[in-house]
């Protein structure tokens, strides 16, 4: 049975089973959310975005639209996905500017981190606490710093 607190904003009809989705968390219109995931308190998820199944999103995360997230994926609290490659505070906001970013499955980013748009982040990786992701990290690796430099990649 799915969870969701009564604070909680939900604004797409596109929730898994057995989720739980905690206080004052904002879920907009157009989202995907899978099974069995846990939405921690005060995250926003934005329009569009899609969540796989058995995925942890930390406190006070913000997933931006454009991005993917597969299965199995832990994001730490206060990690933040961006989407406009050229920010500003002009008011001129355009789609088109956008650049999507994947997390695929498995994958763990520590809390804090920012994901810079554009970039994939790929299987069974690790983004180290506290990192800047401004370019994309391979499968099965780990990568940390500002900016996230990496480290190591396990041999398949």
């Amino acid at each position: 049975m799915t969870y969701i607190h009564p604070t909680a904003i939900i604004e797409t009809d596109k929730i898994g089973k057995e989720c739980k989705i905690w206080a004052f968390t904002h879920i907009c219109k157009g989202a995907i959310i899978g099974d069995g995931c846990i939405i921690g308190e005060g995250v926003y998820i934005g329009p569009n975005v899609v969540v796989g199944n058995n995925c942890k999103i930390q406190n006070h995360s913000l997933i931006y639209e454009g991005v993917t997230i597969e299965d199995n994926v832990f994001i730490g609290p206060n990690v933040v996905t961006t989407n406009d490659i050229y920010p500003g505070v002009e008011g001129d906001w355009k789609i088109d500017r956008f650049k999507e970013t994947h997390i695929k499955d498995g994958a763990s980013i520590g809390a804090n981190s920012t994901i810079i748009c554009g970039n994939t982040i790929g299987k069974q990786s690790l983004v180290g606490a506290g990192s800047l992701v401004s370019k994309s990290i391979p499968d099965n690796s780990v990568a940390f710093g500002h900016p996230a430099k990496l480290q190591w990649i396990k041999k398949t």
